[in-house]
């Protein structure tokens, strides 16, 4: 009796060890949710770590935060003998995790891992200077990171440093004195930008598209109501109201990763969560081209449902559900739309489902919509982004809007 709960106390800490990941929450086989925190070192140098178990995510969400609460109302002790990274670790899963996309989460973790820990990860709290963080963020430009980049890091840091003086544990924030900007050594490299569709090839791409179903309903749905390929590939019948004409969009997939027992990243799983952010959340209207195609597509999977006695649309009730009625991964959307581009010519223009959605938003600027209009309809946090969308406007429209000011003066040709 005494060895099976010897070894039933073995698997348990086997199980602990298993979240090497530390402080990451995820979700156990037996549908229970856990996390751990680090709550600094004992008098023997040993890291003391705490478990916890919820229903829910937010529940293990919340008993970290006490515990860290608790950690923080006790002294600073403990975090001033904590290293950097277990400092930051900390924060992440603590505190940032659950204010931001599990995207956004994924890339914050990521960049910690690449560029903060390797480099200042074994400091002290204390021992961050000015000039250390400038070290950083001067050595990833050496590198030939794009200032964009090296910008992302550098925010990274100063929400990591602003949470650190707002808790008294430091009396200034060191990365507010950096920047980040370019030398004569170092020249921005220009950031991938998706265009619109140009006008010329517009009317090509409807009858490429065509050609597939599935991907003209897709694409259709992108460049005529301006979603988002997540918000695209989770939309549900019962969110698509015929009879008055609208969309309404309150989810997005997302890929996210599945970790092996040493909490490295293995593979990506395909989940259905909340939009980008709360201004995603939105109702859109469908122009009639994309109401019939809509319909055509739902009729068409009715009909292949009653010919193949397969479930197309299935339980989930989703617009773009795969031949088992599950949902779409994006990296398999995504291959069928590129080998469609090619097959067609079309590869040389280097469209992309952002591409879609950017030709909507040049669509409405070129109909001289307002931009606060176009902003809500797209889901954008604010209008600076959508402002941004007139690069992809084809230039012609810029020279008509301007030949208009000669129509509100009239001068005598001498």
């Amino acid at each position: 009796m005494a060895n099976s709960k010897s070894k039933t106390k073995k698997k348990k800490q086997k199980a602990v060890r298993r979240g090497k990941n530390e402080g990451s929450v995820y979700q156990r086989n037996d549908g229970r949710w856990c996390a751990v925190v680090s709550l600094g070192y004992d008098s023997d140098g040993k890291r003391i770590r705490k478990i916890f178990y919820g229903w829910t995510r937010s529940e293990v969400a919340m008993k970290m935060t006490a515990a860290l609460g608790e950690k923080l109302n006790g002294g600073h002790a403990s975090v001033i003998n904590d290293d950097l990274r277990t400092l930051i670790h900390d924060w992440l899963v603590t505190f940032k995790q659950a204010n931001v996309s599990p995207r956004t989460f994924e890339t914050a973790e990521m960049l910690a891992k690449l560029h903060v820990y390797p480099h200042i990860g074994e400091l002290k709290l204390a021992q961050v200077t000015p000039n250390i963080i400038q070290g950083v963020l001067n050595k990833m430009l050496v590198a030939g990171y794009s200032l964009a980049y090296v910008r992302k890091v550098k925010f990274l840091l100063n929400q990591f440093f602003a949470y650190a003086k707002a808790n008294r544990f430091i009396n200034d924030n060191p990365v507010s004195e950096c920047i980040v900007k370019s030398t004569p050594e170092h020249k921005e490299r220009k950031q991938e930008t998706y265009k619109a569709i140009p006008i010329e090839i517009r009317e090509y791409f409807l009858e490429v598209i065509s050609k597939n179903d599935f991907m003209k309903a897709l694409c259709m749905i992108q460049m005529f109501a301006g979603l988002r390929i997540g918000e695209a590939l989770a939309l549900k019948w019962k969110n698509v109201d015929f009879d008055n004409g609208i969309i309404s969009i309150d989810s997005a997939v997302t890929e996210l990763p599945v970790r092996n027992s040493e909490g490295k990243i293995v593979d990506h799983r395909t989940v259905i969560s909340d939009t980008k952010t709360a201004a995603s959340v939105r109702e859109v209207p469908m122009p009639n081209i994309l109401k019939t195609t809509l319909l055509e597509w739902k009729k068409s999977r009715w009909v292949q449902q009653r010919t193949t006695g397969k479930s197309f649309i299935g339980p989930n009730d989703l617009v773009f559900a795969n031949n088992e009625g599950e949902l779409r991964t994006y990296t398999g959307t995504k291959t069928i739309f590129q080998r469609l581009m090619r097959q067609n010519g079309l590869a040389p223009y280097k469209l992309h489902f952002h591409s879609l959605r950017h030709t909507y938003s040049s669509m409405l600027f070129e109909s001289r919509e307002n931009p606060k209009v176009i902003q809500m309809l797209l889901g954008h946090k604010d209008v600076t982004t959508t402002i941004r969308t007139y690069n992809s406007v084809d230039r012609s429209y810029f020279k008509q809007a301007v030949d208009k000011l000669d129509s509100k003066f009239h001068f005598d040709d001498d």
